[in-house]
């Protein structure tokens, strides 16, 4: 049996929920494996980990792939298995009916602040919608991944990068009306979707083992979009710890998570093409890079 550990794109969360069917009804050690789930301290970056032989499996978000690969790490997008929808998360009681109608001085949450990532692509949002906005007229507001926290707080006015199955649940939930801007009605390629990545070393020395972490995994895709209440009850029985401070909004979450899962666990390529135009026009990627350099989709045929 061969250890493997797979890293987590953010604390254990029902994303995850399929990698925990497939382990609890034994996918991964029929492939001669055995699952280890790696959580990510705080700002860590778990791309140069991977590419560093720390992982040997790794959750990301395009976004990230796409400039990590830019500036020469080798990590390499392998298959897709969650796609959601997200964007701008605003409070609808603003009265706000586009991102045109962000004025400068708002104040934006969103993890890397006060980089520019942020600022930039809530800029061009509200560009293309027919805005004059700047990333300089964004004032940036840093409460990590807590973005409903940051709203209902009244630290910021808007949030990025929010998903439906999380933030706006979320908000919902705790009787916060909050909707969202979704990245594709306003000129930025659909990268709300999560991939497994390898690093280069391992799809070319060790393919198979690379082969036998999909067939697995896809197994535990399949069962969780064909029984979902099942896949969800057998995830809180392995971590009931993640639901246990707030049971309700918990279940809530992973009743929404399991409508995005995507049995079909291959690329897409052209929204690749589209995000690889995107961090080159907006300055996100250092170098020039192809789709090619950074996905393989031999695995998740």
């Amino acid at each position: 049996m061969t250890e493997v550990t797979l890293g987590l794109e953010w604390f254990l969360n029902p994303d995850h929920i399929p990698f925990v069917v497939a382990d609890e009804r034994g996918y991964y050690e029929q492939e001669g494996l055995q699952l280890d789930l790696w959580e990510p301290p705080e700002h860590y970056d778990t791309l140069e980990m991977l590419a560093d032989g720390e992982l040997d499996f790794a959750i990301t978000e395009p976004i990230h792939l796409v400039p990590e690969r830019s500036e020469g790490i080798p990590v390499t997008g392998i298959a897709k298995f969650l796609h959601t929808r997200g964007g701008i998360q605003y409070p609808t009681e603003r009265g706000w009916d586009t991102p045109a109608d962000l004025e400068p001085g708002v104040r934006l949450n969103y993890p890397g602040a006060p980089g520019p990532g942020g600022r930039k692509m809530v800029a061009h949002m509200a560009q293309h919608a027919g805005g004059d906005l700047t990333a300089e007229d964004i004032e940036p507001v840093d409460r990590g991944f807590y973005h409903t926290d940051a709203l209902i707080d009244g630290d910021a006015d808007v949030a990025f990068l929010a998903f439906y199955n999380f933030e706006i649940v979320e908000s919902r939930h705790r009787g916060f009306d909050a909707d969202l801007w979704e990245l594709a009605d306003y000129g930025v390629p659909d990268f709300n979707q999560l991939i497994l990545t390898a690093s280069d070393e391992k799809i070319d020395e060790h393919a198979d083992q690379v082969q036998h972490f999909i067939d697995a995994t896809r197994r535990g895709v399949e069962d969780t979009v064909e029984d979902p209440e099942r896949a969800v009850e057998l995830f809180f029985e392995r971590f009931p710890e993640v639901r246990e401070d707030h049971p309700d909004l918990l279940d809530k979450i992973a009743e929404t998570t399991v409508e995005f899962f995507t049995p079909d666990l291959s690329q897409d390529t052209e929204m690749y093409r589209d995000l690889v135009a995107f961090c080159e026009e907006l300055d996100l990627s250092e170098n020039p890079v192809t789709v090619e350099e950074f996905t393989d989709e031999r695995f998740s045929q």
